[in-house]
C-alpha cells in the first residue's frame, strides 16, 4: 500500500482521537459524568474519522 495513504490515514485517526479527549473531558468538566463523557468522546470519534475519511476519499477521487 502507498505510504501517503496510509499516513493520511493514521493522521485521520489520530485528528479522531483528539477531537474525542476534548469533547469527552468537556462533557466530564460540564457533567460530572463519566458515562455522558464517555458516550459524547465515542460519538465525537466516530463523526470526525468519518468526516476526515469521506473528504480524504473526495480528494483522492480528483
Amino acid at each position: 500500500m502507498n505510504e501517503r495513504v496510509v499516513m493520511r490515514a493514521v493522521l485521520a485517526i489520530a485528528m479522531g482521537v483528539i477531537c474525542a479527549l476534548l469533547a469527552a473531558f468537556w462533557r466530564l468538566a460540564r457533567t460530572s459524568s463519566v458515562d455522558q463523557a464517555v458516550m459524547t468522546g465515542g460519538t465525537v470519534f466516530v463523526g470526525a474519522v468519518m468526516v476526515a475519511f469521506m473528504v480524504l476519499t473526495y480528494l483522492r477521487s480528483d
